[in-house]
């Protein structure tokens, strides 16, 4: 939006300060002019009372036509200047409300500018703040972490994870340092079931992983050290999660009927309809065998003419078998992921 054009105030000023003298100069003169005129009005109502000559007449005439005229220029001058002097104080009041709309628009875009620079100060320090706080929780080991000493109803927290000490610690500082803020653990899944948000209070200092974990740690080493505790230090082991894949439904076209098992002991499941949704591990291997296909073949019609009515008196047994174990593939999923996680925790299978 283009901003209104500012006339300096000292030039409107000036102005309306010479129109006010201008307006006092000729009131100052239609006073006297009133009374000139009142003095020619006198003197033509005499000669017209005294029968005077035409020449008298006429000069009296003529004498109150030029004060009237006069009068008359001086009343139309001051009309004129009442007129500009509206219209400068109009525009002195334009100019001061155009100031005034300046002067807050400048503060507030002073203020944006402050607070973007001062809120960049802030969102790097807090992008600073998570690669410390995830440097913490990567050198709080799985030996360390049983030794966190926080406490609450439930007892002593010493089975807690390393990443959830860290982000305690890391809460509870910021509670420390920025008491305006509310700080809490996020809520989250645990074996037995859902763990509330719970809040931070920040009741061991500034440096709270002093007394609630390094602290510990060294008493625990000057005991190991003295003979007093056993080296064979306890370790946090991160509960085991579900491996059992979701198995997804998939939709494809078969082009040749098919069984297939689902679980050891169970009858074999059959897929004869043209258009199946069935497990997706069934339909890769479906696919990949020649029995069906993701997208739709150009015989479609025929093969869903072929299929009417194929289920009545069938032999299940008389289909080929795709030789797919549904829960044999689930079971070696399962297997399989376990055995990856436990890798990565450097652990190994039971």
């Amino acid at each position: 939006m283009a901003k209104p054009k500012l006339v300096a105030a000292g030039t409107l000023e000036s102005e309306l300060a010479g129109l006010l003298t201008t307006r006092h100069n000729l009131q100052t003169r239609q006073t006297a002019i009133a009374a000139e005129l009142e003095q020619a009005v006198a003197r033509r109502r005499e000669v017209l009372i005294q029968g005077s000559d035409a020449a008298a007449t006429a000069e009296a005439e003529r004498a109150c036509r030029d004060v009237e005229s006069t009068s008359a220029g001086i009343a139309d001058a001051l009309a004129e200047v009442e007129r500009r002097i509206l219209a400068t104080e109009g525009k002195i009041e334009d100019a001061r409300i155009i100031g005034e709309r300046e002067a807050a628009a400048a503060i507030l875009e002073r203020d944006g500018k402050a607070i973007d620079t001062a809120a960049e100060r802030v969102r790097q320090a807090v992008a600073d703040l998570a690669k410390a706080q995830s440097a913490l929780a990567g050198a709080i080991t799985v030996t360390a972490a049983p030794h966190f000493a926080r406490h609450d109803f439930h007892g002593r927290r010493s089975g807690e994870a390393p990443e959830h000490v860290a982000a305690y610690l890391t809460g509870h500082m910021i509670a420390t340092m920025l008491p305006g803020i509310e700080v809490s653990e996020a809520g989250r899944q645990e074996r037995f079931g859902w763990l509330s948000a719970r809040p931070i209070e920040a009741t061991d200092g500034e440096t709270p992983a002093k007394p609630l974990l390094t602290d510990p740690l060294r008493e625990v080493a000057a005991r190991v050290r003295a003979g007093e505790a056993s080296p064979d230090l306890p370790r946090f082991e991160r509960p085991e999660p579900d491996f059992a894949p979701s198995v997804s439904q998939e939709q494809i076209f078969i082009l040749e009927p098919f069984r297939y098992t689902r679980r050891e002991g169970y009858l074999p499941e059959i897929v004869t309809h043209v258009v199946s949704t069935i497990p997706a591990p069934v339909a890769k291997r479906a696919i990949a065998d020649g029995f069906a296909s993701r997208t739709e073949p150009q015989n479609i019609e025929a093969l869903k003419a072929r299929r009417r009515g194929f289920s009545q008196n069938l032999d299940i047994y008389t289909l080929p078998d795709l030789g797919f174990d549904l829960g044999a593939w689930i079971e070696e999923e399962t297997a399989r992921r376990r055995a990856t996680w436990l890798a990565e925790q450097g652990r190994q299978a039971a």
